[in-house]
């Protein structure tokens, strides 16, 4: 099985967890957020003379329609689960790095589900960071498609199933085997999990899905997975809030540059192609805000930490980020040249949403706060 079959798999199994809650009527027109974050990018590879071909769309295409913080400090831990919930709750987050605990301060899923009082389909994760567990928010729908492929595939080769063989077919029902039973232990929570059970709408759903990704557009790495299964969140359900996540150059902990500098460049192509689709849908195009954070830089060429390699320093190769909004949200494109925090980001996307985060240490940015 090569690994290319392999990604195509997962699609299809998360497709029919989510077929039960296909949209049935139009859209109430209200307010949707989507939040991109992304690994670790150093500025000399993204927002800088040397580092503009890595990243021709969002450079050329979406900054000049966006609200633009081309200096948006990380002042916490530069760490994935850290940096991530520090976004969230508007604060600066100090607890375990691997999903074990919960951040110290509500995020903005739980300022939406008991200020505004959303559904248990309403607010939604979607990643392969193996680092973003149920833990993120308590009461979110968090699907992690690579851990799902991981379970699969390990319970059939150690026996643990009735499936000997690693075939496109017995590993597919597997993944649905542990969707069904298991999903909470490899770090998923679906709070609405009874919403799932149609038989009917979950075959339709998985035939169509599985239509799609035979077809010349079938992803092909861990990323584009992530951006397949957050399109049909969107497509079918509309939250108010779905959060994804690309890591892919995250392969620099490795050593390879090229690996690293090529994450950065697919995360580029994906973020366009998210906002082509959201802009594709009417309903959509007319209510969402999207925002794309990356999380923090890396260190810098040179340091006792390799470089590239890693994000530990206390420089501001590692510590400088930016932030992008566009859509619903954005009242002008501009580009505001003095330095944010990304713990302002909670309490104003709360602001402009509707609700209000209390217990977040950030300001309001007035460019797009209500």
């Amino acid at each position: 099985m090569t690994r290319r079959t392999a990604l195509q798999l997962i699609p299809a199994a998360v497709a029919a967890r989510l077929a039960g809650v296909a949209r049935a009527r139009p859209l109430p027109s209200t307010k949707r957020l989507v939040l991109v974050t992304i690994g670790g990018i150093r500025r000399q590879e993204s927002f800088s003379e040397q580092g503009a071909g890595y990243i021709p769309h969002l450079l050329n295409d979406l900054l000049p329609q966006s609200l633009f913080y081309p200096y948006t400090a990380n002042e916490g831990v530069t760490s994935h689960f850290n940096t991530i919930s520090s976004v969230l709750t508007g604060s600066w987050e100090h607890v375990d790095d691997w999903g074990s605990q919960k951040p110290t301060r509500p995020t903005l899923f739980h300022y939406l589900q008991s200020q505004q009082h959303t559904g248990p389909n309403e607010t939604w994760v979607v990643t392969s960071n193996k680092q973003l567990t149920a833990n993120i928010s308590p009461g979110v729908n968090v699907i992690l498609s690579k851990q799902l492929l991981v379970e699969a595939v390990e319970r059939i080769i150690k026996g643990q199933t009735q499936r000997g063989k690693l075939e496109r077919d017995q590993i597919l029902e597997e993944m649905r085997s542990v969707m069904e039973t298991d999903y909470e232990r490899i770090g998923w929570g679906v709070p609405s999990a009874s919403s799932f059970q149609d038989p009917a709408v979950k075959q339709t759903f998985l035939t169509a899905i599985s239509n799609f990704i035979n077809g010349p557009n079938a992803p092909t790495s861990g990323d584009e997975l992530t951006f397949l299964v957050a399109r049909e969140v969107l497509d079918r359900l509309a939250p108010s809030m779905l959060m994804m996540n690309f890591s892919e150059m995250e392969v620099a902990h490795s050593g390879s540059y090229s690996l690293y500098v090529g994450g950065i460049r697919r995360s580029d192509s994906l973020c366009y192609r998210l906002w082509q689709f959201i802009q594709s849908r009417p309903e959509l195009k007319a209510t969402t805000t999207l925002i794309i954070m990356n999380e923090f830089g890396r260190d810098p060429d040179g340091s006792s930490s390799n470089g590239f390699f890693n994000h530990r320093t206390d420089t501001e190769s590692c510590r400088m980020a930016w932030s992008m909004v566009l859509g619903a949200a954005v009242r002008k494109p501009q580009i505001v040249p003095t330095t944010i925090r990304q713990v302002d980001m909670a309490p104003t996307i709360g602001s402009w949403m509707g609700v209000e985060c209390e217990k977040s240490v950030g300001r309001l940015l007035p460019e797009f706060a209500a």
